[in-house]
């Protein structure tokens, strides 16, 4: 009796997918973050330099003191925080608004008429921004002064658009910090620089999926933001170099994940 043996056919291997489009949606998504996080930052420090150069804090003169405008210049000037003082007259003060307003000057003043006060305009330092307190205190102290007048509501907001700025700098800072980290990481994990050198012309599609993906991602948020020239003055694309960074490290991104993938790849083929 004849023996039958039934052999399995041979099942087709799957073929391994190369993960080109996963490197670049990685890149992509990644970059696109980190475009809109540059924006932020960029926006958010041009309009707190413009709020910072228009905050002023205007100083009175009390009319019955005898101290000269120098002195009292040179004792605001002392105090701590203070970046620039410098005197106004009243004739001055009113030279100014009739520039900035002169029908509304005609209507109100008569000829000849001058009700403005002598006064200081001082600028501060952005540190001072969050106690202003400590300084129109020292300034209240300061003999010849005899009213305090600023805005501030408008130190609140360059105080809090400053330290959002610093705070996505910081975000960005650290994020940069954990990706060297993992390229570390995977790069000297079982690697030699030959064989990593090896790699990079093996696996540069890997390196220019990455590339594409974090350029794509500089091109779609410049599409995104676009539109808001046309809804603010103020627009401030990021300086073409931090593009450029991001790119790099896009490209570095999918060449990490490549070389990470050949090692799992190792690890479980023993």
């Amino acid at each position: 009796m004849e023996e039958h043996r039934h052999s399995r056919e041979p099942r087709d291997v799957p073929k391994s997918r190369k993960g080109y489009r996963v490197a670049f949606l990685l890149a992509f998504s990644v970059g696109l973050l980190a475009e809109m996080l540059l924006f932020m930052h960029t926006q958010m420090r041009e309009i707190a330099m413009i709020l910072k150069e228009d905050f002023r804090i205007i100083l009175v003169r009390d009319e019955k003191s005898k101290e000269t405008p120098e002195a009292v210049s040179a004792a605001l000037s002392a105090i701590k925080g203070t970046a620039q003082v410098f005197f106004v007259s009243r004739k001055d003060r009113l030279a100014r608004l009739k520039s900035e307003d002169p029908e509304l000057v005609a209507s109100v003043l008569a000829p000849g008429q001058n009700p403005m006060p002598d006064t200081w305009e001082a600028a501060i330092n952005e540190e001072v921004l969050g106690d202003m307190n400590t300084w129109t205190s020292a300034a209240w102290q300061v003999p010849g002064v005899a009213d305090i007048k600023y805005k501030p509501l408008e130190a609140f907001a360059i105080m809090h658009a400053l330290f959002y700025g610093h705070l996505v700098r910081l975000a960005l800072a650290l994020a940069f910090l954990s990706f060297v980290i993992m390229a570390a990481m995977v790069l000297t994990h079982g690697h030699t620089p030959a064989s990593l050198a090896a790699s990079l012309n093996s696996d540069a599609r890997w390196f220019l999926s990455g590339g594409a993906g974090a350029f794509f991602s500089a091109l779609a948020a410049y599409a995104v933001v676009y539109p808001v020239k046309y809804l603010s003055p103020v627009w401030v694309w990021p300086n073409p170099l931090w593009q450029a960074a991001v790119v790099v490290c896009g490209a570095l991104l999918g060449w990490v994940l490549c070389q990470w993938k050949n090692a799992q790849g190792r690890q479980n083929a023993k």
